[in-house]
């Protein structure tokens, strides 16, 4: 769970300096953070195991590595603060989604902290209330987190942006819909439901929070279709956008929209945290890319800069296949041929692939 929130927190960490038009906050300490949450991820998964009797050394060191691991979280949910304390903040729909990673993950923090506690997690274990603090870790904080990347990063991959319009009922109906939804289930769990059933008596005291988080659920619907309505209708009509239509500092917003498959002609000279907003950035930047490349005139090749590309080639995909046959026999039984095969087949496509030469220079 803590590495599947990861890469939120690196998006994040991207948009709330752009819209709050500062710098990330205490960024060495984000960094030791976000290493100290990874390390520390891989020794907290037994707090869902306090009832299974680990026995009393097993419990007390996964509630300790469980509350250590607030502490890198708190870090971070403060830094961001601190980012946007202050700041000359634009409410764009990326922003909005990054400010709803910051609340919804720190609700579901503040319940994860409560499995440190045996006693607690004794109480909480296979309910529905880790139903709701998984969600709100893993809905409230990686999926809000990447929303905010899409609306961030779409206009810099398909050089046209996503309707703000559209873009703000979405955040808003997601918002709602998923307190709705996984809110009452946090009353649900400490009053006895457990995980993993579909129906029950009509007497246990449950139904009232179920019946809002099924409305949260159909809203949460909605959002979405709007969402996927918003990507197909920008990706053809939207509004088309330069190199860097948020003023964003990071050297990837110096590229036309949509890059070049080369990215620069020669590396670029970055002088700085934040290239984009300082005085020497751009100068330094732009010296990296070709004369006249931004402007109307066609974008040179990689052949015309003599820049040699990978060949476009199927043979990730098949390695990927090739992989997932051998997990397949793995979790079937254990069906030693199937490993065999599905290993074999990968060593063969990878062996090809990674051998496979560049384009030639021309």
């Amino acid at each position: 769970m803590y590495i599947l929130i990861l890469p939120a927190f690196g998006l994040v960490s991207e948009v709330l300096p752009t819209f709050s038009r500062k710098p990330l906050f205490g960024y060495p300490v984000m960094v030791y953070s976000l290493i100290l949450i990874a390390f520390l991820g891989f020794g907290v998964w037994a707090h869902h195991m306090f009832a299974v009797g680990m026995g009393p050394i097993a419990d007390s060191v996964f509630s300790v590595t469980t509350m250590l691991i607030a502490i890198p979280t708190g870090v971070k949910i403060f830094n961001w603060l601190g980012t946007m304390w202050g700041g000359s903040l634009r409410f764009t729909t990326a922003m909005l989604f990054a400010i709803g990673l910051v609340c919804l993950f720190t609700i579901g923090g503040i319940s994860g902290v409560m499995h440190a506690s045996p006693p607690a997690d004794l109480q909480q274990t296979d309910s529905y209330f880790v139903v709701a603090h998984f969600h709100y870790v893993l809905f409230g904080g990686s999926m809000m987190g990447l929303f905010a990347g899409v609306y961030y990063y779409f206009p810099k991959v398909t050089g046209r942006l996503l309707s703000e319009t559209l873009g703000k009922w979405h955040f808003w109906l997601m918002f709602i819909g998923m307190n709705l939804t996984f809110f009452p289930m946090h009353f649900a769990g400490l009053d006895g439901m457990p995980r993993r059933i579909w129906t029950y008596d009509a007497n246990q005291g449950w139904t009232n929070d179920n019946h809002v988080s099924t409305i949260g659920a159909y809203i949460l619907f909605v959002g979405m279709l709007i969402f996927v309505y918003n990507v197909w209708r920008s990706r053809r009509n939207g509004t088309r956008v330069g190199n860097n239509p948020w003023d964003a500092p990071t050297v990837e917003w110096s590229t036309p929209s949509p890059p070049p498959p080369y990215n620069y002609a020669k590396i670029p000279q970055i002088t700085s945290r934040y290239p984009m907003w300082t005085r020497e950035g751009p100068h330094s930047i732009s010296a990296a890319y070709p004369v006249g490349a931004a402007a109307e005139a066609p974008e040179p090749t990689a052949e015309e800069l003599h820049i040699p590309m990978p060949t476009p080639t199927l043979k990730p995909l098949l390695a990927s296949l090739a992989l997932t046959l051998a997990f397949i026999g793995l979790i079937w039984h254990r069906q030693v041929p199937i490993i065999i095969l599905g290993l074999a087949l990968f060593a063969v496509v990878l062996v090809s692939w990674v051998t496979t030469p560049l384009e030639p220079e021309h």
